[in-house]
């Protein structure tokens, strides 16, 4: 997610800034497949809405309740 923190002019910036989360699973799970995804994605948006919450990002977006739910194929 695109994040601009306070005191740093978003024309001047020397690189993008961002938010960024990332949910890894070591070891066995009890589930797999679309569910496992599932719950990693969500904690994975949960991490990243309360950094960007913290980072006090400039200009900031609006978070959708809930991502998408994986689909069985």
């Amino acid at each position: 997610m695109p994040c601009t923190p306070p005191g740093v002019p978003g024309y001047n910036a020397s690189r993008p800034y961002a938010v960024v989360g990332e949910a890894r699973l070591q070891g066995p799970a009890k589930v797999k497949g679309v569910p496992l995804r599932q719950v990693l994605s969500d904690f994975a948006y949960q991490l990243a809405q309360h950094a960007y919450a913290l980072a006090e990002c400039k200009a900031p977006r609006n978070f959708p309740k809930e991502l998408p739910r994986y689909e069985s194929r």
